[in-house]
């Protein structure tokens, strides 16, 4: 009974944390600055790498890696995008942050793709883990890091209503840090407080734009 619990409490917060990231990204794609459309491109890329992971936790194949990997390509590409938006801000080093991002994103694939492939599995409780080698996970947070990270700021700071700006920099800052955890995690108890932690800032984040769109 408990197994069917955790695994029913698994699926759920991926399937939330897929809609409601779904909910953020479209709002950011329905601005008019490019600058706010770009980051939702980037906030789009993780979205179709949590529905993909999502569909691991609810299918349960024999085979993770061909989904896991699905989820990957978008959710490294994402970072192209938040790297752009960074960089909107620094025009004369414009370029040199988006080769790389670019270099950190092939390098990143490579390294737990080939030389270091990535040993995916669900444990008894239901959890996820990613299976990431050393290599990898320091890979994953130097492309969040420097994409992601500056790109919450760059975006936040175009963003007029002040209590939009502030949940949204709060919010998003948040998950920069639930993102790597949720790719590195190795113990299961962090794990879940990184779920619980990720589910209550994605609520957040998604009620507070539905909230916006009934008031304009």
């Amino acid at each position: 009974m408990s197994t069917s619990i955790s695994d029913l409490s698994v699926s759920l917060f991926f399937i939330h944390a897929t809609v409601g990231l779904a909910i953020v990204s479209w709002w950011f794609l329905s601005q008019k600055k490019a600058t706010l459309k770009n980051f939702g491109w980037g906030l789009l890329g993780y979205t179709l790498g949590m529905a993909a992971w999502t569909s691991v936790v609810l299918v349960k194949p024999a085979d993770l890696k061909p989904l896991i990997l699905v989820g990957v390509v978008p959710f490294l590409l994402g970072n192209l995008m938040f790297a752009k938006v960074a960089s909107s801000k620094i025009d004369s080093k414009a370029g040199y942050l988006i080769g790389l991002v670019v270099a950190l994103i092939v390098a990143t694939f490579i390294a737990r793709t080939f030389f270091y492939p990535s040993d995916p599995y669900i444990s008894e409780k239901g959890l996820l883990f990613f299976g990431l080698a050393s290599v990898p996970v320091a890979l994953y947070i130097a492309t969040i890091s420097v994409s992601f990270l500056p790109a919450i700021k760059v975006a936040s700071s175009e963003i007029k209503e002040k209590s939009i700006k502030t949940i949204m920099t709060t919010g998003l800052t948040v998950l920069y840090v639930n993102a790597i955890i949720l790719v590195s995690a190795k113990d299961q108890t962090l794990l879940l407080i990184n779920g619980v932690v990720i589910s209550l800032a994605v609520l957040i984040l998604w009620v507070k734009v539905l909230g916006s769109i009934k008031k304009a």
